[in-house]
């Protein structure tokens, strides 16, 4: 790959940076410059960029995406669909996602899962080479399984008929059957383990705990945290409310410093207040943005997943006085990386990492997305 100076408005790597201009090589982020400061070697060499109308900020990414308006991964797909999904995420800022399996059978898991595998699921972001076949789309760095061990008293929309037992995963095998290298988070009512053995499975093998669909009091809660479960999942929903004398697990989580609140900021899943709330007690450091976007969404009436991709909730956070742009940039990509163990290679803007990244116009709105240093509006996919 040739050598790229991007000219840019401004860099926020999330926090604001004085240099605007990238140098790219191989996929990478090799520096950053102020403009009068670049190299003359790099000026001769390296093809120039002219995007001074934009900010960038690092390439968003969604840890709960159940989908879109014309297809679900949990349900039948075709590689066609996802190919789809992932250049509509790549082009509106959404760099990287985790595809989303809500509870179901363990064989219907198992077939969703391999086929996500086989449509790039999984695929580890190690080297600043992309495929051909991948240039322009967002990537699939693992899979999210939201379930099915979850509290059968908070399923939300999951089939209560497939929530399974925590306490047996593991001994029965159900766990190691669903759980391969593919698997980067779950979500879990970790109330039902009060050993910490299937929580322990999981955290040998790398996957992000997360606990969710949960009617933990706020001991248990405690518990799972001090196990090192370090997320939760959509605050608020699925989960006991907080109370003055149960404060339950969102308390717990609100309270805990190492834990990062997963939130749908959409405005219908949690209230802009709420939503302040949130951010008043985590911090930018401390919470996540997610879609959890689905085909039927919001649209219907229902809380079935959300209609809303990564780029509205980091607007909506912008726009309801909440945070800048900073901050939402830290909530809607750095974190994100950090839970997945990815902070490393993706979600800031700095050398070494890969350059994926959000360009921004003065509404917010994604004007051009680069994935591995390639422009998805310039790359030819159908």
């Amino acid at each position: 790959m040739v050598a790229k100076l991007v000219y840019t408005k401004r860099i926020f790597k999330p926090e604001a940076t004085e240099e605007t201009v990238f140098l790219l090589e191989d996929g990478l982020i090799k520096a950053l410059y102020k403009e009068d400061e670049v190299p003359p070697i790099w000026q001769k060499q390296a093809q120039a960029l002219d995007l001074r109308h934009l900010v960038a900020i690092p390439g968003m990414i969604d840890l709960q995406m159940n989908g879109a308006p014309f297809c679900d991964f949990w349900q039948d797909t075709s590689p066609a669909d996802i190919k789809k999904l992932r250049l509509e995420q790549a082009r509106r800022g959404v760099t990287s996602f985790l595809p989303t399996l809500i509870t179901d059978s363990l064989p219907a898991l198992i077939k969703h899962r391999d086929f996500l595998k086989k449509q790039g699921a999984g695929k580890p972001i190690n080297s600043g080479k992309i495929d051909q076949a991948e240039q322009g789309l967002a990537r699939m760095p693992g899979i999210h399984l939201e379930g099915p061990y979850l509290s059968p008293f908070k399923p939300g929309v999951h089939p209560p008929e497939w929530v399974r037992s925590l306490e047996t995963a593991v001994q029965e095998g159900s766990l190691a059957t669903l759980v391969d290298d593919s698997i980067k988070m779950m979500t879990a009512a970790l109330e039902g383990d009060p050993d910490g053995s299937f929580q322990s499975f999981l955290q040998a093998r790398g996957v992000a705990v997360s606990l969710g669909h949960t009617n933990a009091s706020y001991e248990e809660a405690n518990r799972s945290f001090a196990r090192g479960a370090r997320l939760l999942t959509h605050a608020f929903n699925a989960m006991a409310p907080l109370l003055h004398r149960k404060p339950g697990a969102i308390c717990a989580a609100l309270l805990d410093k190492k834990v990062s609140a997963c939130l749908i900021a959409d405005g219908l899943h949690v209230l802009p207040p709420v939503c302040q709330l949130i951010f008043e007690l985590k911090g930018a450091d401390r919470l996540i943005l997610v879609s959890d976007r689905a085909a039927i969404g919001t649209s219907q009436g229902e809380l079935v997943g959300s209609s809303i991709s990564l780029d509205d909730a980091l607007r909506n956070m912008i726009d309801w006085g909440i945070c800048n742009l900073s901050e939402a940039a830290m909530m809607a990509s750095t974190n994100a990386a950090r839970a997945i163990s990815l902070s490393g290679l993706i979600g800031t803007l700095a050398p070494g990492f890969h350059a994926d990244i959000a360009f921004l116009d003065d509404q917010l709105q994604t004007a051009e997305t680069m994935i591995g240093g390639y422009l998805s509006s310039e790359c030819r996919q159908v």
